[in-house]
């Protein structure tokens, strides 16, 4: 079997990366993380009010009013579809998307929920009230890409407005103009209110900008961002906060030589054309949620006000992208449902010794693939570098839960290794006739294994789709 040379690019990037962590030896040895026992696969989780919100698979969304200690059923229907993000406009009025077009909104404050049939799986969401919304929709064959700053998604798909709470959806022809038309790919959406929409789109390869409405989608307008030989940048994420569309990113500063370094982004903006600089921060920061973004392991950092604020919490490793806090409380889910104790601070605690979460990854393995996330192991012969294929073998359940896991790879210690993590993956639910059904599919992976020449302790192998090491066609 051959690879492209990049890949050796690839195995540089992957040692280095490396070498920022430690083992988990070095780490805390304490944790104050708690999991919490669910009754189905958790996936994302918010706060409003006081109250935590957990959705996932079997269309559940559970509830908490007492900081993650006791939890109800708000919402299930046993083998149907996966739940992929919650979210609240305010206390009463929040909305919970998934596979399959299943859309639900509630309007008293997560007691009952409403059941909407829309086009297809919701990707990314937004409400502004309970009337208005924006939504980002694509089938099985487009889910979104992989291999991007994390908390960072990219869909192609179609985006369609609401103007009665998600019953029905318009399309938006403007979208279709050969402005627009090169930018095929969604971000991260907004919503402001009923004529006020905001989106970040990318053209692949060539450059991501603003698409703004203030018109209900009627018009839309391209807006570059900034892009010289001084300054750029790159936003992530939207979200609407009080009034004002804020966008979280990165600027590279200082490029007038060619050089120039990486700050964080915080902006905000009235109507998503003329945006203003924020609160910085100390630190480049990764995936943020409406709360905030994830500084590094244990810290959060919530940059809304004059002063931007820190939140202290247990670094073992634990946290992840998905996150929400409630009183002093913070949840975190990553295939599993943990709590712990959050403690506001005025500057961020010290940076870990060991950051064994930037190494984790959501690879794209397969049709369908929600979840298939993948981490370092330790080779059987350190020293060696090696590319090998891996065949897999896996039930997906009727609510896209993996069983059955069978492989074949170069010991039977990567087996073992491999089957355990194939067992947490999540799959969009497979359907036949109007219901949902199990199936049976196999696996084709590339186990990479590289390190530091003569430094053994850093080796590590690691899964990828062989797509990653294709060749392009025109």
């Amino acid at each position: 079997m051959r690879f492209p040379c990049r890949i050796q690019c690839f195995a540089l990037i992957f040692c280095l990366l490396l070498a920022c962590c430690t083992t988990a030896q070095q780490m805390s040895a304490t944790s104050a993380w708690k999991t919490m026992r669910v009754p189905f696969r958790p996936v994302n989780v918010t706060a409003i009010g006081g109250m935590l919100f957990v959705c996932g698979a079997d269309e559940m969304i559970l509830s908490s009013k007492d900081n993650g200690v006791t939890w109800e059923i708000k919402h299930q229907n046993a083998d149907g579809e996966v739940l992929l993000s919650i979210a609240f406009v305010d206390e009463k009025v929040g909305y919970a998307a998934g596979t399959n077009g299943l859309l639900l909104t509630t309007a008293d404050g997560g007691e009952s929920w409403k059941t909407h049939n829309t086009p297809d799986s919701i990707r990314n969401l937004a409400f502004a009230d309970a009337s208005n919304g924006i939504a980002v929709f694509s089938d099985r064959a487009h889910s979104p890409k992989v291999g991007l700053p994390p908390g960072t998604t990219s869909v192609e798909g179609s985006v369609k407005i609401t103007h009665d709470g998600g019953d029905h959806w318009d399309d938006m022809a403007a979208l279709n103009s050969n402005e627009l038309r090169p930018f095929t790919e969604v971000l991260s959406i907004a919503a402001l209110d009923k004529t006020h929409f905001l989106m970040l789109r990318r053209q692949p390869n060539v450059e991501d900008a603003l698409v703004v409405t203030n018109d209900g989608g009627k018009y839309w307008k391209l807006v570059h961002m900034q892009n010289d030989a001084s300054n750029r940048v790159m936003a992530r994420t939207l979200f609407a906060h009080q009034g004002e569309y804020w966008t979280f990113g990165m600027e590279l500063v200082h490029r007038e030589k060619g050089g120039g370094y990486g700050v964080p982004l915080v902006m905000h903006s009235k109507d998503g054309e003329t945006w203003i600089h924020g609160n910085r921060g100390p630190n480049e920061f990764e995936a943020c949620t409406a709360q905030g973004c994830y500084l590094w392991d244990g810290t959060l950092e919530v940059f809304y006000g004059e002063h931007e604020q820190f939140w202290a919490l247990p670094q073992d490793g634990t946290l992840s992208e998905k996150w929400a806090i409630s009183g002093a409380t913070v949840c975190t889910v990553n295939s599993t449902l943990r709590c712990a104790s959050a403690t506001p601070t005025e500057k961020p605690q010290p940076h870990p010794e060991g950051v064994v979460h930037a190494s984790v990854s959501n690879g794209h393995f397969a049709e369908g693939c929600l979840e298939c996330r993948v981490e370092p192991i330790v080779p059987d012969n350190p020293g060696t570098r090696s590319m090998s294929r891996v065949q897999a073998s896996i039930t997906i359940h009727r609510d896209g839960s993996v069983a059955d896991v069978s492989v074949k790879s170069p010991s039977k210690r990567m087996n073992d290794l491999i089957a355990d993590q194939l067992s947490k993956w999540l799959f969009e639910p497979t359907h036949r006739g109007g219901s949902t059904i199990e199936v049976k599919s196999d696996i084709s992976m590339v186990l990479m294994c590289a390190g530091f020449p003569g430094r053994p302790e850093t080796d590590r192998c690691s899964l990828h789709s062989p797509q990653e090491f294709s060749r392009p066609t025109n």
